[in-house]
């Protein structure tokens, strides 16, 4: 993986350790599509995309999380300005086995920085619980 694509993961994985909605949103172009067990999000503008960031990084603290890392496990260049990245990420929570999940994004690079256009969580599954 390309050292400007690994850099815009840490601050992709960086936002989520902040717990911060918006700044994971940044990282996506718009329209955005999110692919996973449930069903497929379609997010047609930020606050649309927003709004499902900032609900996520809630669920997430109120499950205990503690930190998202991830490793690379495999990368598809497309060009300059298009490329496809699988990641292993494992999320650490309070007094909880980590979970583990792979997931894949589909990046863009027209006239700016990379952006998330699609990520397809093909084996995220929600397997901790919330804090009452």
């Amino acid at each position: 993986m390309p050292r400007d694509v690994h850099t815009f993961f840490d601050t992709y994985r960086d936002a989520f350790n902040r717990l911060d909605g918006n700044a994971v949103s940044a990282h996506y172009d718009t329209p955005a599509m999110i692919a996973h067990a449930g069903g497929n999000g379609v997010f047609a503008d930020i606050e649309a995309l927003e709004a499902n960031n900032v609900a996520l990084c809630a669920q997430y603290a109120n499950s205990g999380f503690q930190r998202a890392a991830f490793e690379e496990r495999s990368f598809v260049s497309q060009g300059n300005d298009f490329c496809v990245a699988d990641l292993a990420w494992t999320i650490s929570r309070k007094d909880q086995v980590a979970q583990c999940f792979n997931t894949s994004y589909a990046l863009a690079r027209r006239g700016g920085p990379w952006k998330i256009f699609c990520v397809t969580a093909y084996q995220e599954h929600r397997t901790w619980t919330e804090n009452e």
